[in-house]
């Protein structure tokens, strides 16, 4: 058991403690974040567009670097502060939700977003929620919901410096908790 006073967001493995809040909580689960209770059910599907971001740096910008895992991969550009990108209204993510109502009666349904940090990173968080709408669906129908993620504000990641960051790397979208997921590669 930790003291009361211990208030770390991160896991401490030598004492077993699994951290706090979604974000970093790597223990078990009665129910995931974000769970809720319906007279009905629904089912995902995904039409993802883009696959993958290549962003220009100029020579003003410069590569940062991020604390990578053992024997893990470390691009030649790990990330670049985001104050420096000058493009970052261009660098859109978009993609649609199809939910279907596969229950006998009508309901709504919250489709929540979480983008996960390339896994190599150390002590980054394991996901983040990033989007989330709620949309009401007929028994039997179907609704599609578009979603576009800004990069420089849905996928930064804060390094332990308290600088944010856009990682180079693969990233991962989930819908809700992993029930459908697309990776996205950020390159430099």
């Amino acid at each position: 058991m930790l003291p009361m006073t211990s208030m770390p967001l991160r896991p401490i493995y030598s004492l077993g403690y699994p951290g706090r809040t979604y974000k970093f909580f790597n223990g078990s689960t009665v129910y995931p974040f974000g769970y809720g209770l319906s007279y009905t059910t629904f089912n995902y599907s995904l039409a993802a567009t883009k696959r993958s971001l290549d962003i220009k740096l100029n020579k003003y910008q410069h590569c940062r670097q991020i604390n990578y895992t053992d024997a893990a991969f470390q691009p030649s550009c790990a990330g670049v502060l985001i104050d420096d990108l000058e493009s970052c209204d261009n660098q859109n993510v978009e993609f649609s939700v199809e939910v279907k109502n596969t229950g006998e009666r009508d309901g709504s349904e919250t489709i929540l977003i979480y983008w996960s940090p390339p896994s190599e990173i150390r002590d980054a968080q394991i996901k983040e929620l990033v989007a989330f709408n709620k949309v009401f669906v007929q028994a039997g129908q179907s609704a599609k919901v578009k979603f576009n993620l800004n990069a420089c504000k849905s996928l930064r990641y804060v390094d332990y410096k308290g600088y944010s960051l856009l990682a180079s790397g693969r990233h991962t979208i989930a819908v809700g908790d992993n029930i459908l997921s697309f990776p996205l590669s950020i390159n430099y």
